[in-house]
Protein backbone atom coordinates (compact mmCIF):
# COMPACT_ATOMS: atom_id res chain seq x y z
CA UNK A 1 0.00 0.00 0.00
CA UNK A 2 1.27 3.44 -0.92
CA UNK A 3 1.25 6.43 1.41
CA UNK A 4 -1.46 8.26 -0.52
CA UNK A 5 -3.66 5.13 -0.49
CA UNK A 6 -3.43 4.85 3.28
CA UNK A 7 -4.15 8.55 3.68
CA UNK A 8 -7.26 8.13 1.55
CA UNK A 9 -8.26 5.19 3.74
CA UNK A 10 -7.88 7.31 6.89
CA UNK A 11 -9.80 10.22 5.42
CA UNK A 12 -12.62 7.96 4.22
CA UNK A 13 -13.02 6.38 7.66
CA UNK A 14 -12.96 9.66 9.59
CA UNK A 15 -11.61 7.68 12.54
CA UNK A 16 -9.70 4.46 11.85
CA UNK A 17 -10.41 1.82 14.50
CA UNK A 18 -7.54 -0.48 15.43
CA UNK A 19 -8.00 -3.69 17.39
CA UNK A 20 -7.93 -4.60 21.09
CA UNK A 21 -4.86 -5.59 23.09
CA UNK A 22 -3.51 -8.71 21.43
CA UNK A 23 -1.54 -9.95 24.41
CA UNK A 24 -4.61 -9.69 26.63
CA UNK A 25 -6.67 -11.80 24.24
CA UNK A 26 -3.96 -14.41 23.73
CA UNK A 27 -3.76 -14.95 27.50
CA UNK A 28 -7.28 -16.34 27.18
CA UNK A 29 -6.09 -19.01 24.76
CA UNK A 30 -4.52 -22.32 25.83
CA UNK A 31 -0.90 -21.65 24.92
CA UNK A 32 2.36 -23.48 25.69
CA UNK A 33 3.86 -22.12 28.92
CA UNK A 34 7.34 -21.81 27.43
CA UNK A 35 6.35 -20.04 24.21
CA UNK A 36 7.43 -16.45 23.64
CA UNK A 37 4.76 -14.22 22.06
CA UNK A 38 5.98 -14.27 18.44
CA UNK A 39 6.57 -18.05 18.54
CA UNK A 40 2.83 -18.51 19.12
CA UNK A 41 2.32 -17.61 15.45
CA UNK A 42 3.98 -20.92 14.59
CA UNK A 43 2.95 -23.10 17.53
CA UNK A 44 -0.72 -22.03 17.76
CA UNK A 45 -1.63 -20.13 14.59
CA UNK A 46 -5.29 -21.01 15.03
CA UNK A 47 -5.34 -19.12 18.35
CA UNK A 48 -3.81 -16.00 16.82
CA UNK A 49 -6.15 -16.15 13.84
CA UNK A 50 -9.15 -16.56 16.13
CA UNK A 51 -8.22 -13.40 18.05
CA UNK A 52 -7.68 -11.44 14.84
CA UNK A 53 -11.00 -12.64 13.42
CA UNK A 54 -12.89 -11.60 16.56
CA UNK A 55 -11.45 -8.09 16.26
CA UNK A 56 -12.39 -7.89 12.60
CA UNK A 57 -15.93 -9.03 13.44
CA UNK A 58 -16.10 -6.41 16.22
CA UNK A 59 -15.54 -3.68 13.64
CA UNK A 60 -11.78 -3.06 13.58
CA UNK A 61 -10.51 -1.34 10.45
CA UNK A 62 -6.99 -2.65 11.12
CA UNK A 63 -5.70 -6.03 12.31
CA UNK A 64 -2.30 -5.80 14.03
CA UNK A 65 0.25 -8.61 13.61
CA UNK A 66 1.48 -10.55 16.63
CA UNK A 67 5.08 -9.39 16.16
CA UNK A 68 5.57 -6.74 18.85
CA UNK A 69 8.32 -8.67 20.65
CA UNK A 70 10.55 -9.38 17.65
CA UNK A 71 12.73 -6.29 18.15
CA UNK A 72 13.60 -7.44 21.66
CA UNK A 73 14.41 -10.96 20.43
CA UNK A 74 16.70 -9.68 17.67
CA UNK A 75 18.86 -7.74 20.12
CA UNK A 76 18.79 -10.30 22.93
CA UNK A 77 19.28 -13.56 21.07
CA UNK A 78 17.68 -14.19 17.70
CA UNK A 79 16.07 -17.62 17.40
CA UNK A 80 16.11 -19.83 14.29
CA UNK A 81 12.36 -19.37 13.90
CA UNK A 82 12.21 -15.59 14.50
CA UNK A 83 11.62 -14.42 10.95
CA UNK A 84 9.39 -17.38 10.15
CA UNK A 85 7.29 -16.27 13.12
CA UNK A 86 7.25 -12.68 11.86
CA UNK A 87 6.16 -13.72 8.38
CA UNK A 88 3.52 -16.03 9.83
CA UNK A 89 2.31 -13.22 12.08
CA UNK A 90 1.75 -10.98 9.08
CA UNK A 91 0.11 -13.80 7.13
CA UNK A 92 -2.38 -14.46 9.92
CA UNK A 93 -3.24 -10.77 10.28
CA UNK A 94 -3.63 -10.47 6.52
CA UNK A 95 -5.84 -13.57 6.38
CA UNK A 96 -8.19 -12.23 9.04
CA UNK A 97 -8.25 -8.80 7.37
CA UNK A 98 -9.00 -10.22 3.93
CA UNK A 99 -11.68 -12.58 5.21
CA UNK A 100 -13.30 -9.79 7.20
CA UNK A 101 -13.28 -7.29 4.36
CA UNK A 102 -16.36 -6.61 2.27
CA UNK A 103 -17.11 -4.51 -0.80
CA UNK A 104 -18.19 -1.64 1.42
CA UNK A 105 -15.50 -2.02 4.09
CA UNK A 106 -11.89 -3.01 3.58
CA UNK A 107 -9.80 -4.10 6.57
CA UNK A 108 -6.03 -3.60 6.59
CA UNK A 109 -3.24 -5.62 8.19
CA UNK A 110 -0.26 -3.86 9.74
CA UNK A 111 3.18 -5.08 10.75
CA UNK A 112 3.64 -4.28 14.43
CA UNK A 113 7.19 -3.27 15.45
CA UNK A 114 7.99 -2.62 19.09
CA UNK A 115 11.08 -1.20 20.81
CA UNK A 116 14.16 -3.27 21.53
CA UNK A 117 13.76 -3.07 25.28
CA UNK A 118 17.44 -2.16 25.55
CA UNK A 119 19.10 1.00 26.80
CA UNK A 120 20.63 2.39 23.65
CA UNK A 121 23.45 4.78 22.78
CA UNK A 122 25.15 6.57 25.68
CA UNK A 123 22.61 5.18 28.15
CA UNK A 124 23.54 1.52 27.64
CA UNK A 125 25.72 -1.06 25.92
CA UNK A 126 23.74 -1.34 22.67
CA UNK A 127 24.23 1.01 19.73
CA UNK A 128 21.44 2.76 17.90
CA UNK A 129 22.93 1.33 14.70
CA UNK A 130 22.34 -2.23 15.95
CA UNK A 131 18.74 -1.32 16.74
CA UNK A 132 18.28 0.25 13.30
CA UNK A 133 19.45 -2.97 11.69
CA UNK A 134 16.84 -4.93 13.66
CA UNK A 135 14.06 -2.52 12.67
CA UNK A 136 15.10 -2.58 9.00
CA UNK A 137 15.14 -6.37 8.85
CA UNK A 138 11.63 -6.52 10.28
CA UNK A 139 10.28 -3.89 7.91
CA UNK A 140 11.71 -5.64 4.87
CA UNK A 141 10.39 -9.06 5.94
CA UNK A 142 6.96 -7.66 6.82
CA UNK A 143 6.64 -5.88 3.49
CA UNK A 144 7.53 -9.08 1.64
CA UNK A 145 4.95 -10.97 3.72
CA UNK A 146 2.18 -8.64 2.55
CA UNK A 147 1.63 -6.10 5.34
CA UNK A 148 -0.33 -3.02 4.27
CA UNK A 149 1.63 -0.64 6.49
CA UNK A 150 3.96 -0.54 9.49
CA UNK A 151 2.99 0.46 13.02
CA UNK A 152 5.72 1.40 15.50
CA UNK A 153 4.39 1.33 19.05
CA UNK A 154 5.21 1.66 22.76
CA UNK A 155 8.53 3.48 22.31
CA UNK A 156 9.78 5.41 25.34
CA UNK A 157 13.03 6.67 23.81
CA UNK A 158 12.42 9.37 21.19
CA UNK A 159 15.78 8.73 19.53
CA UNK A 160 15.00 5.01 19.23
CA UNK A 161 11.61 5.92 17.77
CA UNK A 162 13.29 8.16 15.18
CA UNK A 163 15.80 5.45 14.28
CA UNK A 164 13.00 2.89 13.93
CA UNK A 165 11.02 5.20 11.66
CA UNK A 166 14.03 5.91 9.49
CA UNK A 167 15.00 2.25 9.22
CA UNK A 168 11.45 1.16 8.37
CA UNK A 169 11.10 3.76 5.64
CA UNK A 170 14.47 2.98 4.08
CA UNK A 171 13.95 -0.79 4.17
CA UNK A 172 10.48 -0.83 2.60
CA UNK A 173 8.00 1.18 0.56
CA UNK A 174 5.27 0.79 3.16
CA UNK A 175 3.72 3.77 4.95
CA UNK A 176 4.84 4.05 8.59
CA UNK A 177 2.76 5.18 11.59
CA UNK A 178 4.03 5.38 15.14
CA UNK A 179 3.14 5.86 18.80
CA UNK A 180 5.17 6.42 21.93
CA UNK A 181 4.17 5.69 25.51
CA UNK A 182 3.98 8.44 28.13
CA UNK A 183 3.59 8.38 31.89
CA UNK A 184 1.00 10.32 33.89
CA UNK A 185 3.72 12.92 34.47
CA UNK A 186 3.39 13.84 30.79
CA UNK A 187 6.83 12.48 29.91
CA UNK A 188 8.03 9.15 28.57
CA UNK A 189 10.15 6.89 30.76
CA UNK A 190 13.22 8.28 28.98
CA UNK A 191 12.08 11.88 29.37
CA UNK A 192 10.57 12.65 25.97
CA UNK A 193 7.75 15.19 25.78
CA UNK A 194 4.57 14.64 23.72
CA UNK A 195 5.06 18.01 22.00
CA UNK A 196 8.37 16.80 20.56
CA UNK A 197 6.89 13.65 19.03
CA UNK A 198 4.89 14.99 16.08
CA UNK A 199 7.67 17.25 14.67
CA UNK A 200 10.12 14.35 14.87
CA UNK A 201 7.64 12.01 13.19
CA UNK A 202 6.94 14.52 10.43
CA UNK A 203 10.65 14.97 9.79
CA UNK A 204 10.97 11.19 9.33
CA UNK A 205 8.03 10.98 6.93
CA UNK A 206 5.55 9.20 9.21
CA UNK A 207 1.94 9.29 8.13
CA UNK A 208 0.40 9.48 11.61
CA UNK A 209 1.62 9.71 15.20
CA UNK A 210 0.25 9.34 18.70
CA UNK A 211 0.36 7.64 22.10
CA UNK A 212 -0.35 4.14 23.34
CA UNK A 213 -0.13 2.05 26.52
CA UNK A 214 0.70 3.16 30.12
CA UNK A 215 -2.44 5.28 30.53
CA UNK A 216 -6.18 4.72 30.51
CA UNK A 217 -8.39 6.76 28.17
CA UNK A 218 -9.09 9.55 30.67
CA UNK A 219 -5.43 9.86 31.73
CA UNK A 220 -4.30 9.94 28.10
CA UNK A 221 -6.32 13.06 27.26
CA UNK A 222 -3.63 15.63 28.28
CA UNK A 223 -0.98 13.72 26.32
CA UNK A 224 -3.12 13.56 23.17
CA UNK A 225 -3.99 17.25 23.51
CA UNK A 226 -0.29 18.07 23.58
CA UNK A 227 0.46 15.91 20.55
CA UNK A 228 -2.40 17.47 18.60
CA UNK A 229 -1.12 20.93 19.53
CA UNK A 230 2.17 20.27 17.75
CA UNK A 231 0.89 17.93 15.01
CA UNK A 232 0.28 20.68 12.43
CA UNK A 233 -2.40 18.58 10.73
CA UNK A 234 -0.63 15.21 11.05
CA UNK A 235 -3.23 12.53 11.91
CA UNK A 236 -3.11 11.59 15.60
CA UNK A 237 -3.60 8.13 17.13
CA UNK A 238 -4.77 7.21 20.66
CA UNK A 239 -4.46 3.63 21.94
CA UNK A 240 -5.04 3.63 25.72
CA UNK A 241 -4.96 0.78 28.21
CA UNK A 242 -8.08 -0.41 30.01
CA UNK A 243 -7.18 1.74 33.00
CA UNK A 244 -4.63 0.77 35.61
CA UNK A 245 -3.76 -2.90 36.22
CA UNK A 246 -4.23 -4.45 39.65
CA UNK A 247 -2.65 -7.55 41.14
CA UNK A 248 -5.33 -10.00 42.27
CA UNK A 249 -5.17 -13.70 43.11
CA UNK A 250 -1.65 -13.96 41.77
CA UNK A 251 -2.47 -12.33 38.44
CA UNK A 252 -2.30 -8.87 36.89
CA UNK A 253 -5.79 -7.88 35.77
CA UNK A 254 -7.58 -4.84 34.37
CA UNK A 255 -10.90 -4.08 36.02
CA UNK A 256 -12.14 -1.24 33.82
CA UNK A 257 -15.59 -1.98 32.43
CA UNK A 258 -16.58 -1.64 28.79
CA UNK A 259 -18.92 1.34 29.49
CA UNK A 260 -16.17 3.16 31.40
CA UNK A 261 -13.66 2.55 28.63
CA UNK A 262 -16.14 3.71 26.00
CA UNK A 263 -16.86 6.89 27.97
CA UNK A 264 -13.16 7.73 28.05
CA UNK A 265 -12.80 6.83 24.40
CA UNK A 266 -15.60 9.25 23.52
CA UNK A 267 -13.64 12.09 25.14
CA UNK A 268 -10.54 11.19 23.14
CA UNK A 269 -12.58 11.06 19.94
CA UNK A 270 -13.90 14.51 20.78
CA UNK A 271 -10.37 15.90 20.62
CA UNK A 272 -10.28 15.25 16.88
CA UNK A 273 -8.06 12.18 16.66
CA UNK A 274 -7.87 10.23 13.39
CA UNK A 275 -7.32 6.74 14.80
CA UNK A 276 -8.23 4.86 17.97
CA UNK A 277 -7.40 1.43 19.34
CA UNK A 278 -6.94 -0.53 22.52
CA UNK A 279 -3.73 -1.49 24.29
CA UNK A 280 -3.15 -3.57 27.44
CA UNK A 281 -6.24 -4.98 29.09
CA UNK A 282 -8.65 -3.94 26.33
CA UNK A 283 -11.14 -6.43 24.93
CA UNK A 284 -13.09 -7.11 21.77
CA UNK A 285 -16.22 -5.91 23.60
CA UNK A 286 -14.56 -2.53 24.18
CA UNK A 287 -13.63 -2.25 20.51
CA UNK A 288 -17.18 -3.16 19.52
CA UNK A 289 -18.54 -0.41 21.80
CA UNK A 290 -16.18 2.16 20.27
CA UNK A 291 -17.16 0.96 16.79
CA UNK A 292 -20.77 1.78 17.52
CA UNK A 293 -19.77 5.18 18.88
CA UNK A 294 -17.71 6.04 15.78
CA UNK A 295 -20.53 4.96 13.49
CA UNK A 296 -23.04 7.11 15.38
CA UNK A 297 -20.70 10.11 15.21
Amino acid sequence: MKKNELMEFIEARGVVLFDAGLGTALMGEKLPDSAVPDEINILKPESVLRVHTKNAEAGSDVVTSNTFGVSHVLLHGEKPYTFDALREGVRLAKKAADEGSADSKKILACLDIGPTGALLGPHGDTSYEAAEDAFARQAEAGARAGADFIMLETFADLEEFIRAARAAREASDLPVLGTMTFEESGRSFMGASPKDLAPAARAEGLLAVGANCSLGPEEMIPVIREIIGSADGLPVIAQPNAGRPVYKDGKTVYEMTTPAFAAGAEKLLGLGISAFGGCCGTTVEMISAVRGMIDRR
